[in-house]
Order: C-alpha cells, then sequence, then structure tokens
C-alpha cells in the first residue's frame, strides 16, 4: 500500500510541476515553519509487552526530533487552476517510525465561480469540537504527533464541491486506506503490538470509500450534513483461535450532523453520529459549549465545556469518549502576536479514567516561535483503548522558525 500512495504523490507531484512551468502568470506564494523539539518524560512507563526496537532504547526519558513543514501554493489566473504542495517531515533521534515523511497535500484544483475539483492528496476536517472530534472521519490520524489525535495524514482522492444558493455540496472518492502511523511497538505514546491488517469488501485496502457533506450558515448558525461510507479508521482488535491478534477494518456507513450556534458571548455547539458496522448500530453525541469570558484588544478568554456519550458504553466501537466530560479555557494573548494557551482536562464516568493537558504556543516574532506542550494521565486498567499511556506523562518544548 505505501507503495501505492508513493506512486500517486510521484505522479500527482510530476503532473502539478509541468502545470505549475507552462503556466507562466502563476502566482506562488510559500509559508510554513521548522522546528526542533525536545520531549522529557516524567515517569518510568509501564512494562511493555515486547521488546522495544534497538533504535529505541527502553526506557526513554527524553526525545528529540526536527521537522519541517511547508505549504507551497501556485495559482495561475489563465486556466483557473490552484496547485498546492504540503509535504511534512520529522526525524526523531530515537524512534524509528516517529521518523517519517508524508505529503499532506498534493494537489491540482480547478476553481470556478459555481463549482471546484481537485485531484491528489487532501485534508478534510469535519466537526465543531475542541477535545472530541466525532464525525471526523475522512483523514486517518498521525499518533506519531500527538496524542490527541488531531494531526492527519494526507488521503489520495478526488473531490467535488459545487455552490448552492449559497450552500456548499461536496462529494469525495477516497483512494486506497492509510494504516494509523504510530510509534515503535512498546515506544512512548504507543500501543501495545504492531498487528497486521484485514480488510472487509472486495478490493481489501484499495477498496473505494465515499463521503458526501452538505453545508451552509444561515446567519450565525453553521450547518453540516455528512456521510461517509467506506472502511473505519479505527480498526478493531480481533484475536483468532489460532494465530496472532490482527487489525480489522470493518466497513461503514456513518451519517452525521454537525452545528454550531455563535449567540455573542456564548457558542453552542453539538456532533450526533449514527453509525452502522456490520449489523451493528450505535448512536454518539458531543455536546459542548464555549463561553467568551473576557474579550478586548489585548487578551481574549473563553471557557470551554463538553460532554461525549455513546449508547454503547464500555462496548462501543471506539471507547475512548462513551461516557466522558471535558472542561477547558483558551487564552488569546492578542498584543503578543496572537499566542495562545490552551488547558484542559477530561474525566471518563465509566472507567475513571482521566487525563489533563496544556498546549501554549508564543509568537515571540513573526518569525520566531516557543511551544509548550505537557500531558498527564490517570488511566483504568479496563480502560483497554487508553492504558497504554499511563506513565507517558510528558513536557514538551519545542523552538519554530517561521517563514
Amino acid at each position: 500500500m505505501k507503495s501505492i500512495i508513493t506512486c500517486c504523490g510521484l505522479i500527482t507531484l510530476g503532473f502539478i510541476t509541468s502545470s505549475v512551468v507552462t503556466s507562466v502568470n502563476a502566482e506562488i506564494k510559500v509559508k510554513g515553519s521548522a522546528s526542533l523539539e525536545q520531549r522529557i518524560f516524567l515517569d518510568r512507563p509501564d512494562q511493555a509487552m515486547q521488546p522495544v526496537d534497538s533504535s529505541y532504547p527502553y526506557p526513554v526519558y527524553h526525545q528529540v526530533s526536527i521537522a519541517l513543514s511547508a505549504h507551497v501554493e501556485a495559482s495561475s489566473e489563465r486556466n483557473n487552476m490552484v496547485y498546492t504542495v504540503h509535504p511534512f517531515l520529522r526525524f526523531d533521534e530515537r524512534d524509528d517510525e516517529r521518523t517519517n515523511f508524508d505529503f499532506r497535500e498534493l494537489k491540482a484544483t480547478i476553481v470556478t465561480p459555481k463549482w471546484q475539483a481537485s485531484f491528489g492528496f487532501d485534508q478534510v476536517h469535519w466537526g465543531v469540537m475542541e477535545n472530541h472530534h466525532l464525525v471526523d472521519i475522512v483523514n486517518q490520524t498521525d499518533y506519531n504527533e500527538s496524542p490527541n489525535g488531531e494531526d492527519k495524514l494526507g488521503q489520495p482522492m478526488f473531490r467535488l464541491g459545487i455552490n448552492i444558493k449559497d450552500a456548499l455540496l461536496e462529494a469525495m472518492i477516497l483512494i486506497g486506506y492509510r494504516e494509523a502511523a504510530m510509534p515503535t511497538p512498546g515506544a512512548r505514546f504507543s500501543f501495545e503490538n504492531d498487528y497486521s491488517y484485514e480488510y472487509e469488501g472486495w478490493g481489501e485496502e484499495y477498496h473505494p470509500d465515499v463521503a458526501l457533506r452538505y453545508s451552509k450558515s444561515i446567519k450565525n448558525i453553521d450547518v453540516g450534513v455528512s456521510y461517509f461510507g467506506g472502511h473505519s479508521r479505527t480498526p478493531e482488535l480481533i484475536t483468532p483461535d489460532v494465530g496472532p491478534p490482527v487489525w480489522h477494518v470493518n466497513l461503514v456507513d456513518q451519517v452525521s450532523v454537525d452545528i454550531k450556534a455563535d449567540l455573542n458571548r456564548v457558542e453552542f455547539k453539538a456532533e450526533v453520529l449514527y453509525k452502522i458496522v456490520e449489523d451493528k448500530s450505535t448512536r454518539a453525541v458531543v455536546l459542548g459549549s464555549e463561553f467568551k469570558l473576557i474579550q478586548n484588544q489585548n487578551i481574549a478568554v473563553n471557557l470551554l465545556a463538553e460532554y461525549s456519550w455513546d449508547q454503547h458504553g464500555k462496548n462501543a466501537f471506539d471507547n475512548s469518549f462513551q461516557n466522558d466530560i471535558f472542561a477547558g479555557v483558551r487564552v488569546t494573548l492578542k498584543g503578543l502576536n496572537d499566542s495562545e494557551i490552551l488547558i484542559g482536562h477530561n474525566y471518563d464516568f465509566y472507567f475513571g479514567s482521566q487525563h489533563g493537558f496544556v498546549q501554549a504556543k508564543v509568537n515571540v516574532t513573526k518569525v520566531l516561535s516557543v511551544g509548550l506542550e505537557g500531558w498527564w494521565f490517570n488511566v483504568s486498567a479496563d480502560d483497554y483503548a487508553n492504558k497504554t499511556f499511563n506513565g507517558d506523562n510528558m513536557i514538551q518544548l519545542t523552538g519554530y522558525y517561521n517563514f
């Protein structure tokens, strides 16, 4: 599968390069960042289930890496084309799996007043919540970057968007299943073991997935209605009678609605999902609010709250957020180049598990930024989806050069 993804990337890159070269009047914009990251782990982790790779001495208390993220956009008014290249590269001193290269975006887009169409690697984000992204399913997660699961891998797709009376109707055909990017088994922030994958449906990992979305803004209310049909992004671990466990990738049908209403000082948010896997259906919902406590020219302070519920409880397909409450605060320092601090805490009523985090990025100048990230875990042994994070309490320091 990786060779197919690489081949698609090279073909798309070649097409973009040749098209840009022939577009003499193309306007090119470049932005991005280079970063140096230091992770410091505060505790000895639980004993690994299997030996860690020799390149990752166990246990690790510090971990240094460098990363490059560049976003290049070339637009040509002559043929209504926009070409986007967004490579991401990370080199980690400890973990070979965390050393990786990915195209977050690598696409060619035709843009007209009434519709637009693109082909290549793309990023699609659904939903409105801060902590639990219930309906976001199009792109696969890159767990090498952070435990929060917000970083996504680029997904090869054909994407068509049509403007209909101030609304947007989108259709996507996703080409090729991308397995989640994860650290070396037994390493920090990793799952217990590295198992092989098996897929439902004809074509296995080459089975095409389909996604549809209708989104519209009505005054101060944003509404999105989505459908996804294809392989689940959260595979199920199955232990057969003979042989090792495998990650089983089910075919799912998912219908979802996300809503955000801005009522001046308060924003109300909701994500509702109905999903069918094999003959089993599930209903899930996330309800949230964001209260603007302080708003002036120097500082903004917003209070966040979310409640996540899944009808299957402990037996949910993804049991990370089946009966959880989240509270947080976001501080934006407008006088300091819009620097931001986000503090949050999540509690699981079923398992008694909890975790907290601090994420801050201070923009010292337009080109220099400093990031601070901290994670704290207290996970129940019964919480099988998250128990491997116990002992991975961490502080992360990052320096950015923005260009």
